[in-house]
């Protein structure tokens, strides 16, 4: 899906498969231009190696969104993304760290166990960042105004 047909279509979604042979989904982005709000759904255990590829679909889809002049927020569906290395933990704190370049939103992610938390809450430390164990108080978050959050 090119970036042009994502954000004309209003919503989108582009998936993403592990390395060869494992022939799990390892990510998937989703756009609802309703809520403003672009979601990346992350699950399993990762390698160094297969953070790129996430980091350049996250900024295709980013930049996309920022040159239609949309200040977005992000949601991270993170409840089948076990605690991963401090390789991979800081890998993906990098993506987040660019990827604020991109908007003036927020970010909610989501995770699925307090140990999840605790690692995400060490690494992903960003004044416009939250973490939380459940999608629906995430939700609530982003959809409250930032003066008020």
């Amino acid at each position: 899906m090119t970036p042009g047909s994502f954000l004309e279509a209003g919503h989108g979604a582009a998936l993403h498969n592990g390395p060869s042979g494992m022939g799990c989904q390892m990510f998937r982005l989703d756009y609802d231009a309703s809520e403003n709000l672009l979601t990346l759904h992350v699950k399993g255990f990762w390698t160094p190696e297969m953070v790129p590829e996430l980091s350049a679909a996250l900024s295709q889809q980013a930049r996309a969104l920022k040159d239609a002049g949309r200040a977005f927020d992000v949601m991270v569906e993170s409840l089948e993304f076990p605690v991963q290395s401090n390789e991979v933990a800081d890998l993906m704190t990098g993506i987040m760290t660019a990827g604020f370049a991109f908007t003036t939103g927020r970010a909610a992610v989501v995770v699925g166990s307090q140990l999840n938390k605790l690692q995400a809450e060490r690494t992903l430390v960003h004044p416009r960042l939250r973490v939380f164990r459940a999608i629906d108080p995430a939700k609530a978050w982003l959809a409250t105004p930032a003066a008020q959050a």
